[in-house]
């Protein structure tokens, strides 16, 4: 574990202290304290938004009006902020924007993130030109993994959400980071206007050296509003992922998607994969805006039921109405009154009920399974 010496911010957890690191004194040097890793989940999956600000407006974008008053998080909120959350457990962390190599300490966030002790730094970007130039005065050993969205598996497709020429500067952001080593992965937001060739992605990725490609479907939030008509039903995504196992199985790239939904018969698999339903049963993520506003779950990202505010190097919980309260919901009251799934379901998913109106457990062998939560395609 690196030392690092920074000042500790100061953290309000209330007569709770469970769990919450220690900061032990370094043995080489007393004055300097190092951070330990928590080895349970707690706050595990830490995602940073840096800024707010991004050169695209992306029609299934979920950061909505936030891109419009593009706010930057200073660089002393974001080490304040680095510092707390690997205080409470955070290891696995993503650098998100707005489109976050806009931020003008862009680097220095990644460097200050290694030296702090997080097992993972991870980013994600749009992958254009100053993506690439920031990328170019990193390397390899800074990140876990880059992840790069595309919406589309051609020009026709990716341009339409993203801007005329956006296909051909992206993809060459991705041959240039996996010709230098870069662990490089793809993310897609599938809806009906890029169903139709999003899977080329998988060729695209066996091309250009790509390590993984993650889908997930297009959620009606942020911009996703004025797209309402892209939004597929719990039937038609179920369908694309039926396609997935057989595309994937002609690829040398990795697949990971977001099932959302499920057949009642399929949650078995998914169990047995470790899936236990709500991530708002463990905590096990949080994310935090320019804003000081920290999310478990980003479905709500719309809402003011943030579960905590996180400024000035301290953490407080949301003492009004905040996503909690919709989580203890789902384990007190289950949404389709003859739940489907006992061992993992436990009341379906809140966040649904109250972003889309009903609740997808009220179709026909229907189970929800938590929109955060990943899997890979059964063979």
């Amino acid at each position: 574990m690196t030392s690092v010496d920074l000042p500790m911010p100061a953290i309000r957890t209330g007569s709770d202290a469970y769990g919450h690191a220690r900061m032990p004194v370094s043995a080489d040097d007393p004055e300097v304290r190092r951070i330990d890793r928590v080895p349970y989940g707690r706050f595990r999956n830490v995602y940073l938004y840096i800024t707010e600000a991004c050169q695209l407006r992306c029609g299934s974008c979920y950061m909505g009006q936030r891109l419009e008053r593009a706010l930057k998080m200073p660089f002393e909120e974001i080490r304040n902020n680095l510092t707390a959350w690997r205080q409470m457990g955070g290891s696995k962390l993503t650098i998100l924007g707005g489109e976050p190599t806009l931020h003008p300490r862009y680097e220095d966030t990644i460097r200050l993130a290694g030296e702090l002790g997080y097992e993972h730094v991870i980013t994600t970007s749009n992958g254009l030109g100053p993506a690439a130039r920031k990328f170019r005065r990193l390397e390899p050993s800074d990140f876990a993994y880059v992840q790069i969205s595309m919406d589309g598996g051609s020009p026709a497709t990716h341009d339409a959400v993203r801007g005329e020429g956006t296909f051909a500067t992206t993809l060459e952001t991705i041959r240039e980071l996996t010709g230098r080593g870069f662990d490089t992965r793809i993310i897609c937001t599938v809806n009906k206007a890029n169903q139709s060739d999003c899977l080329n992605l998988l060729t695209i990725a066996d091309d250009l050296g790509v390590s993984l490609v993650k889908f997930h479907v297009f959620s009606v939030i942020g911009r996703g509003h004025d797209n309402e008509s892209w939004g597929m039903n719990p039937t038609e995504w179920l369908q694309f992922c039926d396609e997935l196992p057989l595309i994937a199985a002609k690829h040398r790239t990795r697949v990971w998607y977001q099932p959302t939904f499920a057949r009642r018969s399929e949650m078995p698999r998914y169990e047995e994969e470790g899936y236990r339903g709500c991530i708002g049963r463990t905590l096990d993520r949080i994310s935090i805006f320019p804003d000081g506003r920290a999310y478990v779950c980003s479905f709500l990202f719309d809402t003011e039921l943030n579960y905590a505010t996180s400024t000035n190097g301290q953490i407080e919980i949301n003492k009004g109405p905040n996503e909690f309260d919709l989580f203890t919901g789902a384990l007190t009251k289950a949404a389709c009154g003859d739940c489907k799934a006992t061992t993992s379901c436990m009341g379906g998913c809140p966040a649904e009920e109250l972003i889309d109106g009903a609740a997808s457990c009220t179709e026909p062998d229907i189970v929800p399974v938590c929109r955060l939560w990943k899997s890979t395609p059964a063979n």
